[in-house]
């Protein structure tokens, strides 16, 4: 038997990107893949000088399926350094790959499919 639960989260993923997405160029050094990408933002910690914990978002988290991502016929995982460049109206933003806080600079769910990238605003042109 199929597995179900797997085959919803990719159906609700593709049907994210289909209605929620917008079109971005990912970089890596010379390589460039044209990607869906859906925006959020992540919650993640870190400490204070006092040693309090302070509650921080990311500029940036950039969605979509983990298949897409995809340099010289490969698909990649994201790494730190890694540029995500977009059009917003007249201005283009261009943000960063990179872990925050605890965090690593990306994510999978549970069934492996769906690709959250966490991500900072460097560039505003």
């Amino acid at each position: 038997m199929p597995n179900m639960i797997a085959e919803g989260v990719g159906w609700l993923t593709e049907q994210l990107q289909q209605s929620a997405s917008d079109r971005a160029l990912y970089r890596r050094g010379t390589s460039v893949v044209t990607v869906h990408f859906t925006r959020g933002q992540t919650e993640y910690s870190t400490f204070d000088d006092d040693g309090d914990v302070v509650t921080k978002f990311t500029d940036a988290t950039f969605i979509c399926p983990r298949a897409a991502l995809v340099l010289n016929g490969t698909i990649v995982e994201p790494v730190a350094g890694d540029r995500i460049k977009l059009k917003d109206g007249s201005r283009t933003l261009t943000y960063e790959v990179m872990p925050h806080g605890d965090k690593r600079c990306f994510s999978l769910d549970a069934s492996q499919q769906k690709l959250s990238i966490l991500a900072k605003l460097v560039i505003k042109q």
